[in-house]
């Protein structure tokens, strides 16, 4: 059924309407008012109305012809009673024509006022003349004007066809399976926004030309009310953990039909996951399938918007009040050059430990960062602890672009030990070197320090106490060794120590203790102790009483084993090193030492951790600091003697100052504290390699069990179950048994569990001694969640959709290309007959007849106006 409309093809300037009605009025209201002054007073209000148009107009003319009528002028009362009905049906007639057209509206009123004008002056002018004469003239005066009125706005008819009956059907199908999430570049929204809001940019274009049907799939096909509800949908929820194009597209195709269809049209990644066959559906179909591809080709450059802790590398001990190193590495996708909140935070109490900012200038890259924690020695009144297994958080802080947030954290667990390092401190006298070092490891939390100061002859000053006992002179007895973890000999010449003394050093290095050597006058090679069992234990070759002393000021030069060692950790910046000309000049500038003893070489297997930047000898370098293995035991020598110069000026960084630092994680290095546990409870703890994870993927885990005595223990009977706490309905099931067995490193259990059901999980490990006696247990969360096949891969699958088209005489376009699709669509459509879309036009004017017209009005009123001899 087609729509007709008037429209204008002339003159269309309302404004110039609208100036000729005002003024129109004024004539009006002028020529009314003149009348009233007159006393005229009928004629006036009839001039007044007929200012404000038919509205006010037609009533006065009803007015008009009841008064004439009551006064017994019933031909004066026929001819109002005429004029009202005429003009109410002209009224009616131009506002039915103007509705919708502005032009005609104006057109419409403009006409009317004038009628009403000519009618007014006729009907004053000439009222003797009776109504057929002057019903002759007025109607031949409106006719010219109506004539002039058509050829300056020149109306046209048009005849719109119905469009709903020329547009074909365009569905258009929008893959919201869960790989449209797909976020392909950071600054981009995912997959699926794209699709919409390139729809969104054609939408009056789609709207035109097609009717079309907004539908969404994943596993099935879904219908949309209305594309702003197809708008608001994400691709997430049931049903979008899969994709079946093939299955979408035949039912699609098989809702409308075929003489329909303009096509249809799929925006999608191409990532097809369900059994129907693509080949087959695209053939089915029996429509041209027009494939639009969304998102990155490359895999690298793919993946869902997620920041998830990748990896945790953590000690199973730290010791009370020592750093304590936790490395973590957080996967960042789809994420590039945004900053997150990586932090290690105390499992009882939630408060942040530490804290790093991660990124990445990668879509994809997996970003490690170390966590400091110094775990405290509980004071007068700690938190209630039922072992020493302390409670730690890694956790990244969410981004609200992620989906998924249940692997922004891990579960830590670590063993508290106190280790109480004891330290046996041997001097010649009391040097500075001596006293600031005794003041430090004495004050240390951590340290049981006693010293034995040479005050004359053979005869020793003790100092301190370890296991509140003193010692009168050197160790001489397996007992008196057997007190301390840590021996350091200073500035002491051999000659106060005997053989069988030396030998006892010796043994007590090879069966697991520490030996420092300290520079000094008497110390090394000028001490005599080239050749003795002291130096086989030493990782230098110490020389004969002649090795000078090389006084010379100097800062050490770090080597690369000593950049990496655990003795230099945190201070590193302090000291010159390899592809390091100057120390960190961010940090204070330590003072030069005074000098160094001079040793012949390092021996074979030891590392060389510090060098004299400008002294040599045969062999190269002065060697300041070397360390090395000994037996079962560590030994390190530190040939200069002046480092309490680094504590004064930097006193005030307190247990973070290099002098601190430094000489307390090389006392640390040499007893191997982490090895001991002298103080600890039984405890058993617990470590899951990750608390997140997917089902199929396997689960590594880990025990260490710590007997009554602190012990750690291979022999204990470990059992760890998995308790569902919380899983999918139909997915109930008992807890389940994972064993665990042994390794080479004591007291260390590991096994192995894959999981198949989805959840959350508390794993809990409990160990029994020999005697069956509960030692204790530890208990983590899992987080379980379902494998998707749609993340399996998330590049684009162009082959999919080529195939579609290619199959179906379609077309396979980029998303950036969809306007040039559409054209081509449209135009195979007007190539075919159809999208008839443009109005017909009839002209509903003639200039020359209507110029005729007017001539000829105009000419018949002026031979009866002279016929009737008027002026």
């Amino acid at each position: 059924m087609e729509k007709t409309s008037l429209q204008f093809q002339g003159t269309q300037d309302q404004h110039m309407l609208i100036v000729l009605i005002v003024a129109i009025v004024l004539i009006l209201v002028i020529w009314g008012v003149v009348q009233l002054v007159r006393r005229r007073i009928g004629y006036g209000l009839l001039c007044l109305a007929g200012a404000l148009g038919p509205v006010a107009f037609i009533p006065a003319l009803l007015v008009d012809a009841a008064v004439r009528y009551t006064s017994g002028r019933r031909q004066g009362a026929q001819v109002s009673m005429l004029a009202a009905g005429v003009l109410a049906v002209a009224t009616v007639a131009l506002a039915s024509l103007a509705a919708g057209s502005p032009g005609a509206m104006w057109m419409g009123l403009l006409g009317l006022q004038i009628a009403l004008a000519v009618g007014l002056f006729y009907s004053a002018v000439y009222a003797y003349l009776g109504t057929v004469r002057i019903s002759a003239l007025m109607a031949l005066r409106c006719l010219a004007i109506l004539a002039l009125m058509l050829g300056l706005f020149k109306p046209v008819l048009g005849l719109a066809p119905d469009l709903d009956a020329n547009r074909p059907r365009l569905p258009i199908l929008v893959d919201r399976s869960a790989s449209m999430n797909t976020t392909d570049m950071s600054h981009m929204p995912n997959r699926y926004v794209q699709a919409v809001q390139m729809l969104s940019s054609q939408r009056e274009r789609i709207e035109r030309y097609f009717r079309p049907a907004w539908l969404h799939f994943g596993e099935s096909l879904q219908t949309a009310a209305s594309f702003d509800a197809l708008a608001k949908l994400a691709p997430a929820g049931p049903g979008t953990d899969g994709t079946n194009i093939a299955g979408s597209v035949k039912r699609a195709a098989g809702d409308y039909p075929r003489s329909d269809l303009a096509g249809l049209l799929v925006l999608s990644d191409g990532i097809h996951n369900a059994s129907d066959i693509l080949r087959d559906a695209a053939v089915a179909a029996g429509v041209p399938i027009y494939a639009v591809g969304v998102g990155s080709k490359k895999e690298s450059l793919t993946g869902l918007r997620n920041l998830a802790i990748h990896a945790i590398d953590a000690p199973l001990e730290a010791v009370v009040n020592n750093v304590t190193t936790i490395e973590a590495g957080v996967r960042l996708t789809g994420l590039a050059d945004i900053p997150a909140r990586l932090a290690l935070i105390d499992g009882e109490t939630d408060e942040e430990v530490d804290a790093r900012t991660v990124r990445t200038s990668q879509n994809v890259a997996v970003v490690a960062e170390k966590l400091k924690w110094t775990p405290r020695e509980p004071g007068a009144a700690p938190r209630p602890r039922s072992s020493d297994v302390y409670k730690l958080r890694v956790a990244v802080a969410p981004n609200q672009a992620e989906n998924v947030t249940d692997d922004n954290s891990v579960e830590l667990h670590v063993l508290l030990t106190q280790p109480r390092i004891r330290v046996l401190c041997v001097e010649g006298s009391i040097r500075p070197e001596y006293k600031w070092l005794k003041r430090l490891l004495a004050s240390d939390p951590n340290i049981q320090f006693l010293s034995l100061v040479r005050v004359h002859d053979n005869r020793f000053w003790a100092q301190g106490a370890i296991a509140g006992r003193q010692l009168a002179g050197l160790p001489d007895s397996d007992e008196e060794f057997g007190l301390f973890d840590v021996m350091v000999i200073g500035d002491l010449d051999r000659e106060f120590l005997t053989l069988r003394q030396m030998a006892r050093i010796r043994k007590f290095v090879n069966d697991g203790g520490g030996l420092l050597m300290v520079g000094g006058h008497s110390s090394f090679g000028p001490g005599g102790y080239g050749g003795t069992d002291i130096e086989q234990v030493l990782p230098v070759v110490v020389g004969a009483r002649t090795q000078p002393q090389e006084k010379t000021p100097f800062l050490p030069r770090l080597t690369a084993a000593g950049q990496d060692h655990p003795i230099f950790e945190g201070i590193g910046g302090y000291f010159t090193a390899p592809g390091r000309d100057e120390p960190d000049e961010q940090l204070p500038r330590l003072p030069d030492l005074r000098g160094c003893v001079s040793v012949v070489r390092a021996k074979p297997g030891a590392s060389i951790l510090a060098l004299h930047p400008l002294a040599r000898n045969e062999a190269g370098p002065l060697v300041v600091l070397a360390a090395q293995q000994a037996g079962g035991g560590r030994s390190a020598a530190f040939t200069a003697d002046t480092t309490w110069q680094w504590y004064l000026p930097l006193r005030a960084m307190g247990a973070d100052s290099p002098y601190q630092r430094f000489w307390g994680q090389l006392v640390r290095w040499l007893a191997n504290v982490e090895t001991k546990s002298r103080e600890a409870k039984p405890s058993v703890l617990l470590r899951l390699d990750r608390s997140y994870l997917k089902t199929g993927d396997d689960l590594r885990i880990t025990a260490r069990v710590q007997d009554a005595k602190g012990r750690a223990t291979a022999s204990a009977q470990v059992n760890c179950t998995i308790q569902p706490v919380q899983v999918s309905r139909g997915d109930e099931a008992p807890p389940e048994s994972v064993p665990l067995a042994p390794t080479m490193a004591g007291g260390i259990f590991r096994g192995q569990f894959r999981t198949h059901r989805q959840g959350k999980y508390a794993v809990k490990v409990t160990a029994a001694d020999e005697g069956g006696n509960k030692i204790g247990d530890d208990s983590l969360h899992l987080t379980v969640a379902p494998h998707s096949k749609e993340m399996d891969r998330l590049a684009r699958q162009d082959v999919t959709l080529q195939l579609l088209a290619d199959k179906s005489d379609g077309r396979f376009r980029d998303l950036a290309a969809l306007p040039d699709l559409l054209d081509y669509i449209v135009k195979l459509q007007r190539d075919r007959g159809g999208l008839v879309l443009e109005p017909k036009l009839v002209p509903l004017f003639n200039f020359p007849l209507l110029f005729l017209a007017f001539v000829a009005l105009l000419t018949t009123e002026w031979l009866l106006r002279r016929s009737w001899q008027l002026h």
